[in-house]
Formats: structure tokens, sequence, C-alpha cells
């Protein structure tokens, strides 16, 4: 069975942003929801105590209606998300067409030894070899989430954007609450 069926988790509601081109249309969030489920990195924005931002690139995955990621126990984004929970998670183009990523959320520190097996064999089906392979770059990142030997979060996802660039312009927004 897969870790991603697809509409793995509740709609939320959508709507076409202000700066979007005359004629546009919104992002379908099952569009959205499947890009978030095959991009493969992303960058972390948190805040640190003293009210700077910290933004760092990291392995991330879209599983079970939530956002998910790994860090140790003493990096700077476990820091600032000990202190302040609110985050985003940022995807996209490098080029000046594309659609582009944004997830805001709160995420909270999972512990729970069922979810951690299930988050880490998502993130194996998400990345494949690179985890699984002995050459691959985050080889065994399965099984320290399955070990508690790196922190997992849940990023629960409060409200999202997609960016569309190219003939039309869209900024579609995805609201949970």
């Amino acid at each position: 069975m897969s870790i991603h069926p697809a509409g793995d988790s509740t709609a939320p509601r959508t709507s076409l942003g202000p700066f979007s081109s005359p004629g546009a249309r919104p992002t379908p969030w099952e569009e959205t929801e499947w890009a978030l489920r095959r991009i493969q990195k992303f960058q972390l924005c948190t805040v640190r105590q003293d009210g700077r931002p910290h933004v760092t690139p990291l392995l991330a995955i879209w599983a079970l209606g939530a956002m998910w990621f790994t860090t140790g126990d003493n990096e700077q984004k476990a820091r600032n998300l000990g202190a302040n929970p609110h985050c985003a998670l940022t995807a996209g183009t490098d080029a000046l067409t594309g659609t582009d990523y944004v997830i805001e959320g709160t995420a909270s520190l999972v512990t729970d030894q069922a979810t951690r097996q299930t988050v880490a064999t998502a993130f194996e089906q998400a990345y494949g070899w690179q985890l699984t392979r002995e050459d691959g770059t985050w080889y065994r990142l399965g099984d320290a989430v399955r070990a508690g030997d790196v922190q997992l979060y849940r990023v629960q996802p409060g409200k999202a954007f997609a960016f569309a660039t190219g003939s039309q312009s869209s900024q579609t927004r995805y609201q949970w609450h």
C-alpha cells in the first residue's frame, strides 16, 4: 500500500489571489498536492528567539495531510521550533516561469513509534535510492527516523500558496481553517 494515496488530506478551501492575471484560474489543490509529493528539496523558514528569520534547505515530504522533515536536536531549526513552532516550507522553480509553493503551518515534534515507522517508509518511497542504497547521499535516514536518532517534525498546514507564472500568472491560496 502506498503511503501517498491521492487525496490523502482534507481538501482546503481554494481561492484566487488579487495578484492573478485577468481570467486566471486557481491551481486545483490536487495539482499542488501532486507537486508537493514529487518535489525533492524544500527551504524551511523558522524564527530565531530574537525574531530574526532562519532559512535552511532540507529534505521534506508531503504525506498523510501534512509536511514532514527531520533534523538533529542541536540544530538551529530545532531550537527555533522549540521556542516558536510556526514555520514555512517553500519550493519551486529557479526560472521565471513555472510554479512556486509555500506551506505555512505549525510544526510539532513526533515521537510516536508507529507514526515514525510510517513516515520513514514515506521518505524512502519519496527519495528512493538516495535513502536506501549505500551510495545514496542520505543512506539510512529512514532507519534513523525509525530508531529516533533524528527529530521528526510534522507541519500541520494552516494555509498554502501556489504562485504560477507564465502566459498568465495566478496566486492560489489554500486555507485549512
